[in-house]
Parts: C-alpha cells; sequence; structure tokens
C-alpha cells in the first residue's frame, strides 16, 4: 500500500503522467535548444488554456493561468534541458537523440508541471492564487544563458512566490526533503587556458610545459581547499575535464581544463574566486599565458515561511515520517536562485522528490548512467504543487 494520498480527479491523471515523460524522455536536448521539448510543453499547456509568453531567440516561456486580479501570483519552475550523455537505460522510452540524455530527470519535472497545469486548469474555482508555469531553458550548463536571462526578460514579472522540485532517484517516492535556508551551493564552472612554449621532448629546459603548469595551478586549489577554508563550511574544487599535447615527444604548449567551483557560503566562495585569479596571476610571473573564465549561480535559500507552506501542502500528501524538513543542503548548485531573489521578501523554496523505488531496483544517484525514475513519483510532485495553490477540496 502506498504511504502517500492522490486525489482522485489528479489520479485519474497518471497515466498521462507517464505518457508525457516517456515522450519527453525521447527527445533530450542540450541546454538553450530545448526546441522539440518547448513546443511540445508549450502546445500543452496552450491546449489546457493557459496564456502563452515567448521569449524571441530562447526556447524558455512561461503560462499563466489568471483567476481574479487581486489575487497574488504563484510560479512553478521547471527545467526542460538534457545531459550531454548517451542514454545507457534500458526502457522502451529511451533517448533517442543520438549523445543526448535526460539523467538529471528534467524529464520528470516537466511532466509534473504539465500534469499540475492540466488539473489546475480543470479545478480554477480552488485557486488560491494566479498561476504561473516557468518552463525554463538552459540549467544544466552555467555557460549558457538560463534563469537569469529568464529573469532578465520578465518570467517573475508579477510573482509573489515561487517553487520548485529536484527529482532523488536515491531517495524513495513518496519522501521530500528540503530545508531553510541555504539549500544548494553556491557553484561555478570554470574554464582555464594554459598557453606556453613547445619544445622537443629531449630538450624541456627550452620550453614551458603546460602540462605541468595546469596541474601545478589544480594542485594549489586542492590546497586552498584543503587550508585556506574553514572545516566548517564545506567547499569543493573540482576538475573534470583536462586536455592538452599533440605529440608524446613534445612539451605542449596549451593545456584547456574545465572544473567546477561550490561552496556552501558567500564568503568561502569569494575565497575560492579570489585564491584561483591569485593562482593565476603567479603563473603569469611564471612566463606562461594563462587565463580562466568562470560562470555561476548564487546559492538557493529557502524563505521560512515558503517552507512552512510547502510543509503544510506536503502533510495533505505524505505523513510526517516521509517529509524531511530538515534535509541536508547540497553541494550541487542551482540556477533556481535567480527566480527566488527575483521575488517579494525572496519568498520562495525548492525541495527534493524521492524518484528512487528499490522494490523496483531503482536507486541511484543524478548524472548517473544509466538514469533510472520510478513514474510514481510524478502525481506525488504534482499534488503538492497542486495543494499549493489550492484550497482544500
Amino acid at each position: 500500500m502506498n504511504h502517500y494520498h492522490i486525489e482522485p480527479d489528479l489520479l485519474a491523471l497518471r497515466d498521462f503522467s507517464y505518457e508525457v515523460r516517456h515522450h519527453l524522455h525521447r527527445i533530450p536536448e542540450y541546454s538553450g535548444a530545448e526546441f522539440k521539448t518547448s513546443a511540445y510543453c508549450r502546445g500543452l499547456m496552450e491546449e489546457f488554456g493557459y496564456r502563452i509568453t515567448l521569449y524571441p531567440g530562447f526556447t524558455g516561456f512561461h503560462g499563466d493561468l489568471a483567476v481574479d486580479p487581486a489575487l497574488p501570483t504563484i510560479a512553478f519552475r521547471a527545467d526542460m534541458d538534457g545531459l550531454e550523455m548517451h542514454d545507457m537505460s534500458e526502457v522502451a522510452f529511451k533517448s533517442t537523440h543520438e549523445g543526448m540524455a535526460h539523467n538529471c530527470g528534467h524529464d520528470s519535472h516537466m511532466a509534473i508541471a504539465l500534469t499540475a497545469a492540466r488539473f489546475l486548469a480543470a479545478n480554477r474555482d480552488r485557486l488560491r492564487y494566479n498561476v504561473r508555469f516557468i518552463f525554463q531553458m538552459a540549467e544544466e550548463d552555467m555557460r549558457v544563458p538560463g534563469a537569469e536571462k529568464m529573469v532578465e526578460l520578465g518570467c517573475m514579472k508579477g510573482v509573489d512566490e515561487v517553487y520548485a522540485l529536484h527529482n532523488d532517484g536515491a531517495m524513495e517516492t513518496g519522501t521530500i526533503k528540503f530545508n531553510q535556508g541555504v539549500m544548494s551551493s553556491w557553484g561555478s564552472a570554470w574554464t582555464l587556458d594554459v598557453h606556453g612554449i613547445s619544445a622537443h621532448g629531449s630538450t624541456p629546459h627550452k620550453g614551458l610545459d603546460a602540462i605541468r603548469e595546469a596541474v601545478r595551478i589544480i594542485e594549489d586549489m586542492d590546497y586552498i581547499v584543503a587550508k585556506r577554508t574553514s572545516p566548517f563550511s564545506p567547499a569543493v574544487f573540482g576538475c573534470g575535464m583536462i586536455n592538452g599535447g599533440t605529440i608524446p615527444n613534445a612539451i605542449a604548449d596549451h593545456v584547456q581544463a574545465r572544473g567546477t567551483i561550490r561552496a556552501m557560503d558567500a564568503e568561502t566562495d569569494q575565497i575560492l574566486k579570489n585564491s584561483f585569479r591569485d593562482i593565476i596571476a603567479q603563473s603569469e610571473l611564471r612566463g606562461f599565458k594563462t587565463t580562466m573564465v568562470h560562470a555561476g549561480y548564487p546559492a538557493v535559500e529557502n524563505h521560512p515561511q515558503a517552507c512552512e507552506r510547502l510543509q503544510q501542502a506536503a502533510s495533505n500528501v505524505l505523513s510526517s515520517d516521509w517529509i524531511n524538513a530538515k534535509g541536508q543542503p547540497m553541494t550541487g548548485s542551482e540556477d533556481f536562485s535567480y527566480m527566488i531573489n527575483a521575488t517579494p521578501s525572496r519568498m520562495g523554496a525548492m525541495f527534493f522528490l524521492g524518484s528512487g523505488n528499490q522494490a523496483k531496483g531503482i536507486c541511484n544517484y543524478l548524472h548517473a548512467n544509466p538514469y533510472y525514475l520510478d513514474d510514481d513519483c510524478l502525481l506525488v510532485g504534482a499534488q503538492i504543487f497542486v495543494n499549493l495553490a489550492t484550497r482544500a477540496a
């Protein structure tokens, strides 16, 4: 027996929610290029009766359901992009786009939003807010304009509070997790370019070894994390890609490395970024031409009052044992922070929705490959969104 309660009219949309996710799972698209995805979601929202606002030149859009100008407006965010990965899952609806996969589960976020949107449009008399659903482009790639650009273009204009969720395959379906305050890290993606001087491998003294210099910079940043940041405030410096050199018997004259910086408070974030710049300057003094560019997000900070509303909405779906309102913040990053920060009093919250199911053999971490998701989580997420926007039936 399930330990969560879905009201009958929403339960009737179960097959719809499955079909939507499976369709979206087949067509994952790169950040900022979610053309098929956006068109599909937009078509359904128009069918439900939402007024659509497009952003020319961008794939993101939002849909409004206005019931009374005197009411406040609540918004829900669903991110649309996939990941540059081969879909290694063994499902009938696996990705048909070579080299792209929904291994962060954004297909589930859209399916939840579309299911909730359909239900709310059919139950307008229960709404205690005007409702906006924001379908966001480019959450995954910090180098591509996403939430920040959509806020700049007006997606939060007139919004009083905003909510988002993220699936978590390591949590059981029917559980949620959130906390007041910092929910995700300050995060940046960085790209490092080191230019040295090439030379024959037998005469290294005649060159400047870009590979050795890049390794030195990365090791120096590891030292900063270990010795310059507080052990009571988590910090992560990671290098996930490094490329350089052309042949084995020559000193490499160029290396490019890419990675991320993450911190759980603004002070630590600045220590890491400033230290990185100082290390780059030292590299220049050694004769290298070294550059670093980075782009990132501020932390998601959940508002206490929004968390109270979220807990109340969830308690009508789940028993208290399945609601973790003091969850551990994640060291991952989320540009949903821009949307919360754009509301009056920063009124908003994000929560994690369990999408694993040990009985079905589903238990995996975000970006794992293969990545499986329990479809039964979709109505749980949709019911929480519905409860946030409506009066009780």
